[in-house]
């Protein structure tokens, strides 16, 4: 692969402007910097990763915390589509991707410590048990953060608004003429607790009665969970969260509602 040297000696100027050109800093007079970018494309020529580490402190490299206990992967409903986008955006601003564990080649490590072993500029922690010590580690260390539906005191957050989202969702079922509203929700987490938070505070609105059994606990993987009573059945309306849309139709099948 060429190096700054050998695009200096084919452009015939010195290393320093090349490397001013190649970061387009104003200095560099403009056909001077097309003539370089122009014998970069040509030669094949590519930054080094470490040495502009080195430079600007900076590795271009993020990392995303996402543990999901359900193994549902990047197939998982809602934050496959938070981060593909983040994936997108990422890119185009010129960073690598890394998914930060606890586990490096057989050997053990806190999330921490993994981010300082690959040097991320940031962290997403996107989904994940926000009271896990190793993640309140992390939060409280010196990498940046930013944590999505979950607020520490002292990092940015991401949030959706859960409990209105939730609200106008029962409302909507309400106008189309539903009276028994069933919530089946996903583990518990503090986004769940806002929906069905919002979720009871919709109903009372709307003076609908909601029994004990219509508010219950199913799996996220699209299925409803063994659990449900038969008492559900009465429900004119399943009510998901949206890790669970696919719930409803196989609820329906099951439970003959």
């Amino acid at each position: 692969m060429p190096s700054l040297k050998d695009l200096a000696k084919e452009c015939g100027v010195s290393v320093a402007t090349v490397s001013k050109a190649l970061n387009d800093q104003p200095d560099i007079a403009q056909a001077t910097r097309e003539r370089i970018h122009a014998a970069a494309r040509r030669m094949g020529y590519l930054p080094n990763a470490a040495a502009r580490a080195l430079k600007t402190n900076r590795t271009y490299n993020l990392g995303v915390l996402f543990v999901d206990e359900k193994q549902s992967g990047l197939t998982h409903e809602y934050f496959s589509a938070v981060l593909d986008s983040f994936k997108v955006e990422a890119e185009k601003r010129g960073y690598d991707i890394t998914f930060i564990n606890h586990n490096i080649s057989g050997r053990s490590m806190s999330y921490l410590e993994h981010c300082h072993y690959r040097g991320v500029d940031g962290v997403v922690i996107a989904c994940v048990n926000f009271y896990d010590p190793q993640v309140v580690e992390l939060v409280n260390g010196d990498v940046p953060v930013v944590t999505i539906d979950h607020v520490f005191n002292n990092r940015m957050a991401i949030l959706s608004d859960n409990v209105v989202g939730t609200k106008a969702l029962v409302q909507q079922a309400w106008a189309c003429g539903h009276r028994r509203i069933a919530f089946i929700h996903g583990e518990k987490t503090s986004v769940t607790e806002n929906r069905i938070a919002g979720f009871y505070q919709a109903c009372e609105e709307l003076g609908l009665e909601i029994p004990e059994e219509y508010v219950r606990d199913g799996v996220m993987l699209g299925c409803i969970s063994a659990d449900v009573p038969r008492k559900i059945d009465e429900a004119h309306c399943l009510h998901c969260g949206n890790c669970l849309r696919i719930c409803p139709v196989k609820a329906v099948e099951k439970l003959s509602v």
